[in-house]
């Protein structure tokens, strides 16, 4: 058994949370763990954009907390609560305006090797 519902409510709150040993993670049972200890949709989010201004959020889980855990499925967990709150993009950004080439980018997108064939 391992902690990873204490490991994902560190990336998502930075605080270290007593919430038990789990075999695997269980999203259901973790947004009820983090809003009993005061952790709800609104207070994340707000977490979030805060801790994202200032520095990497989620945040880095000390090596004590991954202990046992596989670093792909805590990073999908971790993916799959930001999703569970709506946290997976903090800031949405329109889409970039299309510019011209310049002569440089026009070359480089002209120099293809002889083989390559132009039709």
């Amino acid at each position: 058994m391992s902690g990873w519902h204490r490991a994902i409510a560190f990336a998502l709150t930075g605080s270290d949370l007593d919430l038990g040993e789990q075999e695997a993670p269980d999203l259901d049972v973790l947004v009820e763990q983090l809003d009993r200890n005061g952790w709800d949709a609104d207070a994340l989010g707000d977490h979030a954009r805060a801790a994202a201004a200032a520095g990497p959020w989620p945040h880095p889980v000390p090596d004590a907390l991954r202990a046992g855990l596989g670093a792909a499925q805590l990073y999908a967990a971790i993916g799959g609560a930001r999703e569970r709150y709506g946290l997976e993009v903090l800031t949405v950004l329109p889409p970039s305006r299309r510019t011209r080439l310049d002569a440089d980018e026009r070359r480089l997108l002209a120099d293809v090797p002889p083989h390559f064939g132009r039709t």
